[in-house]
């Protein structure tokens, strides 16, 4: 449910973008300055089903190792999502201050950060490690910035100030060069950098093709095979496999309402003459 069994919303209506809301992602999910800002897709429903499925087999697991029946699983849609935004809560907690939006840089690691290149495309960068920090100056030539005051360890580059210095540094490198550039030279150098995707992207990317990151299924409606995002878990000796696109809408009714609810044919006729199901 949206708010759980317990608590004085427990019956309150609720749906994603509320538990989206009441998690604190959509207000962390902004440019500093900028409104909050809802995800495009339904993030809080599928964490939360994520989450129930897992609590489903520790469950499950628990009936097969004890003596006890089964038992209930009280999940809300926003306390997984809320369980995401790592220490944000602890600062507040123990320091009275509200984590702000930060775009996409972060509060507990630097450099990390978005970079636009020559042609108009971006990289997304995490160099926050000291190596990988250190190998990442030497590339955009500033060595010096390796042991500088504000820069010797990330405790110190997270400082607002070293952000910003460090921000301009390497923006200025990559806006100098194409993304193949920046990529080719990152990977030469042992800097950890990859390009921001759209669809497009991921369909044409190699790596996503051989690894059978896209699943093929004909789709009797549309007469066509359609691609979407494979089963993301691989069991090495039981694989899953997406089998068809979906199946319409009341396709299992009669499978649901007579096998496993006991309803005569005649009666789920009567259901569907109603406009019940």
């Amino acid at each position: 449910s949206g708010y759980g069994q317990t608590g004085p919303y427990a019956f309150k209506p609720g749906f994603g973008t509320l538990a989206e809301a009441m998690s604190g992602f959509t207000y962390k999910n902004a440019q500093p300055g900028g409104p909050p800002t809802n995800p495009p897709l339904a993030l809080a429903d599928m964490i939360a089903g994520t989450h129930l499925a897992l609590g489903t087999m520790i469950a499950l697991r628990d009936q097969k190792r004890g003596e006890k029946g089964g038992q209930e699983i009280d999940l809300s849609l926003y306390e997984p999502l809320f369980s995401f935004m790592g220490a944000d809560f602890l600062i507040y907690d123990l320091t009275g201050e509200i984590p702000g939006p930060m775009g996409n840089e972060a509060n507990f690691t630097a450099p990390r950060n978005s970079f636009q290149t020559k042609e108009g495309k971006w990289v997304a960068l995490s160099a926050s490690a000291q190596a990988p920090f250190e190998r990442m100056m030497d590339l955009v030539g500033h060595p010096e910035l390796k042991t500088a005051q504000g820069f010797r360890d990330n405790q110190e580059r997270i400082q607002k100030e070293s952000r910003k210095v460090l921000n301009r540094v390497i923006g200025e490198w990559i806006k100098s060069r194409t993304l193949k550039e920046v990529v080719d030279e990152c990977e030469r150098g042992g800097v950890t950098i990859g390009p921001v995707y759209n669809m497009q992207d991921i369909a044409n990317d190699p790596h996503v093709r051989e690894r059978g990151s896209l699943a093929a299924v004909f789709d009797p409606d549309s007469e066509r095979t359609l691609s979407f995002p494979e089963i993301p878990i691989r069991l090495l000796q039981t694989p899953g496999k997406i089998r068809f696109p979906g199946l319409p809408m009341g396709a299992a009714n009669e499978v649901i309402y007579q096998d496993l609810l006991g309803y005569s044919p005649s009666e789920v006729v009567q259901m569907k003459t109603e406009g019940v199901i």
